[in-house]
């Protein structure tokens, strides 16, 4: 029985400082993609809740798959953030959808978004789609 218990406190007092830098690592990785998207201003943060669904290190690269969730709607997006870490901070160097686009629904109704009854339905908030100059008629 002690023969058992110095190697597993030895295995134990070694990987448990591995544990907390990766717990560290996930709190910085997820702070650097919230400073990058407040920076950006691309997205009103505070209409969105955001859940980290995984994120991957590998020594001075990560990965963090990010799912955005509308508050009123309950759209999502997903997007994937790639970080590299640069003089002991992470920073953001690219960001894709997940699947490496955007889904859009087609412009013709012929598949309407959740909460839409036909294609000429504009989401709630969005302004009139009649408000571009018409070019004038022949008379």
């Amino acid at each position: 029985m002690r023969k058992l218990a110095i190697p597993l406190a030895l295995a134990v007092a070694l990987l448990a400082p591995a544990c907390h830098k990766t717990s560290s690592d996930d709190e910085a990785i997820r702070a650097a993609v919230r400073q990058h998207l407040e920076k950006s201003g691309t997205l009103n943060l505070a209409a969105m809740d955001i859940e980290f669904q995984q994120i991957t290190v590998d020594r001075d690269h990560a990965q963090a798959q990010v799912l955005f969730r509308a508050k009123q709607e309950g759209s999502t997006m997903q997007m994937t953030y790639a970080l590299e870490r640069r003089e002991g901070a992470w920073a953001v160097l690219k960001s894709n959808p997940a699947g490496g686009q955007i889904a859009h629904p087609p412009t013709d109704g012929s598949q309407a978004m959740p909460g839409q009854t036909s294609g000429t339905e504009l989401p709630h908030l969005h302004p009139p789609a009649d408000m571009a100059p018409k070019p004038d008629k022949p008379q």
